[in-house]
């Protein structure tokens, strides 16, 4: 194990025709890892079409006219984040867009190695340098998987937000999705539990009310009351605060399907509301009747249901629709135009930020260097990466191990 001095930069790439290989993904690379404050970073320099084609955000077996929306609806928004410029992480670590659902999620070459991966592979090409452009810069094509049948204004989700022509309520009907409507429901007491870790109430609820609006109108506000007094807040905010609550309740939430699976999350979208419902409950021999009360948390879609729904776009593909005509009624009239000169030929992907501990491995022998000096790496097998004390330590494949199977640390 060597240990490289802050700032130090360990490029990894793999030869001609093979793969790097992290977290059980491959990629065609290169690498460029380095020791922050926070851990482990690792950046894959892509060209501009390999980072599309790495997109993972929709089933690749889907409509084709659905698949070349969902492609300029990436490449619109990765050209709106550039021109924006690098978030203050991005800076600190040297990425242009991460590689998450933060951002648009990003699979490596792995994507398009697997099932159906020659039908995106071909959408990137057919709307090659296509975006949506309003008023001469590349529009915010935000998406989302489902949005209950209607997508919402952009002010009517993000408070403060500018609004935009483009990203206004339209009807998204034949959504084929298991979230167009979920539904859940706790015990009051387990509800208390769940609002007072979300820090929204102070001893036990009271009340809970929903207040919705139309487009254009603000966000819906849901008004808690309980022993400490009213806090009202906006689904979207108020959706955060619960999801991230719900760690306390892991056996109940996220909640069961009605087919049996999980949801992905506690609360979906910020199309929900909660209601009040007092049960009656008969015990000793319908001697005694307990009056129990239960909260129900209703909702429609999954996302932030701004933009382009996922689910919407296929259902229009399949109905005869093409790409610019499903791009179009999602985003205000706004339909594809040649966007290179917002595009560059490659940009830096952000795939691991702040981890213990990384490996990286491939089929060949790996190249690597050290700020720019190439080191011996004859032999094939997992390097791995941590950072003790902001210093990189890189810890080399060794020739033998006295065990059989894959290598290990």
């Amino acid at each position: 194990m060597a240990a490289r001095p802050q700032g130090t930069v360990v490029e990894v790439s793999a030869p001609d025709g093979a793969y790097l290989e992290m977290g059980g993904r491959r990629y065609r690379g290169p690498f460029r890892i380095t020791a922050e404050s926070d851990g482990v970073a690792v950046v894959e320099v892509a060209p501009l079409d390999a980072y599309l084609e790495g997109i993972r955000e929709v089933p690749f077996s889907w409509h084709e006219d659905a698949l070349a929306a969902q492609v300029v609806a990436a490449r619109t928004y990765l050209a709106w984040t550039l021109l924006g410029g690098r978030t203050e992480t991005g800076n600190r670590i040297g990425y242009d867009i991460c590689a998450t659902a933060a951002c648009q999620v990003y699979a490596g070459v792995e994507a398009v190695l697997g099932e159906d991966g020659d039908r995106w592979r071909e959408a990137v090409s057919r709307t090659s340098g296509e975006i949506l452009v309003h008023e001469g810069e590349p529009a915010r094509a935000f998406y989302s998987s489902t949005t209950g049948l209607r997508t919402r204004n952009i002010e009517d989700i993000w408070p403060g937000s500018e609004p935009a022509p483009y990203l206004v309520g339209v009807p998204s009907p034949g959504e084929d999705s298991p979230f167009v409507n979920w539904s859940w429901e706790l015990p009051g007491y387990q509800m208390d539990d769940l609002l007072r870790e979300a820090d929204v109430a102070g001893g036990d609820v009271q009340s809970i009310a929903t207040r919705t609006t139309e487009d254009g109108q603000g966000p819906w506000m849901i008004d808690i009351v309980s022993d400490s007094g009213t806090v009202s807040m906006d689904t979207w905010a108020l959706r955060s605060r619960i999801n991230e609550a719900a760690a306390i309740l892991p056996d109940l939430l996220p909640a069961k399907r009605p087919d049996g699976l999980t949801y992905p999350n506690t609360i979906l979208s910020p199309e929900f509301s909660i209601r009040r419902e007092v049960r009656v409950s008969r015990v000793g021999g319908d001697a005694l009747a307990i009056a129990v009360p239960y909260y129900i948390v209703e909702g429609a879609g999954w996302g932030h249901l701004i933009g382009m729904s996922q689910f919407g776009a296929q259902a229009m593909a399949e109905a005869g629709s093409g790409y610019p005509e499903i791009l179009a009624h999602y985003y205000g009239g706004l339909t594809p135009v040649p966007g290179d000169q917002f595009l560059p030929e490659q940009l830096a992907v952000g795939l691991v930020v702040g981890s213990e501990f990384v490996r990286v491995r491939s089929d060949s022998p790996l190249n690597v260097t050290v700020d720019g000096v190439p080191i011996e790496t004859s032999v094939t097998g997992t390097w791995g990466f941590l950072s003790v004390d902001d210093v990189l330590q890189v810890i080399q494949p060794v020739r033998y191990f006295p065990w059989s199977g894959p290598d290990e640390f």
